[in-house]
């Protein structure tokens, strides 16, 4: 099986196998997907660190010092979700300002 990505300039009868999804036909359709995986997987490490975080809290039993790492592990996996969700929004409030017919970016 034979995958292909359409570059610009390309014709646009590239064969497909039978069956299969051709969800990523261009580089423009291939980088919004990897985008967006990015995204989610920043998203979910981020909020696994607020869970480890959470644990640790709990389970410091009043010790300063695990206390004190436990609360930074919270305030900076708050601070990276905060992060990646800002990113997100920028990204998509850009692709719509730069859509694909105007020359665009990937997402």
């Amino acid at each position: 099986m034979k995958i292909a990505l359409k570059l610009p300039g390309q014709p646009d009868d590239i064969p497909t196998a039978p069956g299969l999804k051709a969800d990523f036909v261009d580089l423009n359709s291939f980088l919004s997907g990897l985008l967006n995986i990015a995204f989610y997987v920043a998203a979910f490490l981020a909020f696994y660190y607020l869970i480890w975080g959470a644990f640790a809290y709990i389970m410091a039993h009043g010790k300063k010092e695990e206390l004190a790492k436990a609360r930074s592990r919270i305030t900076w996996a708050l601070i990276g979700l905060v992060v990646v969700f800002m990113a997100f929004i920028i990204a998509k409030y850009v692709s719509e300002i730069f859509g694909p017919n105007k020359g665009g970016l990937p997402f």
